[in-house]
């Protein structure tokens, strides 16, 4: 799965698209998804912090991970 795929899967979830962000730019209290030196990491982004951040070697497993995360939190959802 890659962010595209992702993407796509949130929205026929109807996960709001202001729980997350797929580009690692540190929104307040979302779900984020970023990349550093070849690693993907999930977290949630909250004032700066990021809370239960969990690495992956690949995108895919990422994704996955993420996807899973959002789906299981109620307050995501439209």
């Amino acid at each position: 799965m890659d962010k595209e795929t992702l993407l796509q899967a949130l929205r026929k979830e109807g996960i709001r698209e202001d729980a997350f962000d797929l580009d690692g730019r540190h929104l307040s209290e979302t779900y984020t998804l970023s990349e550093s030196c070849g690693r993907w990491l999930v977290y949630y982004s909250e004032r700066g912090l990021e809370a239960g951040k969990k690495e992956f070697a690949t995108q895919s497993e990422a994704c996955e991970y993420l996807l899973n995360l959002l789906k299981n939190d109620p307050t995501t959802r439209m």
